[in-house]
């Protein structure tokens, strides 16, 4: 097994446990025997678990293969999140989430995660805002409704349509895109001195 064949066999595994069973409970033991590797490969390529874990981070943030007209933006980031639901896949967004409440360095992860995401949203709809507040305004109403969906069961499938959920959720989302479109064709007016 080549050197990239290996590291690339390590973090598929790695992801996996750590996805089913949590940070604290997976060892590099338990990494290399699913990677069937050596402990001392484990650690050859990443010098610790943290390490290893941090690498991992959540690498499905789904937006890239977004090309869409912006006016139908929000809906079909509201339909992907149901999509998932429905066909009981792992959401990214729940993963980057409970990443950062598992990890050994909850600061450091927090911000990679923070700035992996908002850049991914910000340059899919274009927020140049130095704090990104149009698409933290986008995130935060994502990993609500993910939340949401999953781990409390609102709107389940079986009482409300896929239709009418995101006829409800879809403009919602879609209006810091909105904002943020008509923020970039204003110009931006100088702040006050406090």
């Amino acid at each position: 097994m080549s050197r990239t064949d290996s590291r690339s066999t390590i973090l598929d595994k790695a992801r996996a446990l750590f996805s089913e069973h949590g940070y604290q409970k997976v060892s590099i033991r338990d990494i290399a025997t699913a990677a069937g590797v050596s402990p001392s490969l484990v650690m050859k390529h990443y010098r610790s678990k943290a390490e290893l874990f941090n690498e991992l981070g959540p690498n499905e943030i789904p937006l890239a293969e977004l090309d869409l007209p912006r006016s139908e933006l929000g809906r079909s980031l509201v339909q992907k999140i149901l999509t998932r639901r429905e066909h009981d896949v792992r959401d990214p967004l729940l993963v980057a989430v409970s990443h950062v409440r598992e990890s050994p360095d909850p600061d450091r992860t927090r911000e990679e995660m923070r700035e992996r995401f908002l850049t991914r949203l910000g340059d899919l709809i274009g927020d140049t805002t130095s704090d990104r507040r149009h698409a933290s305004a986008i995130a935060c109403q994502l990993i609500g409704l993910a939340e949401g969906v999953r781990l409390l069961g609102l709107f389940p499938t079986d009482e409300v349509s896929r239709d009418a959920v995101l006829d409800l959720y879809g403009p919602l989302v879609q209006q810091p895109i909105d904002a943020c479109a008509l923020a970039r064709a204003a110009p931006e007016e100088p702040r006050p001195a406090d």
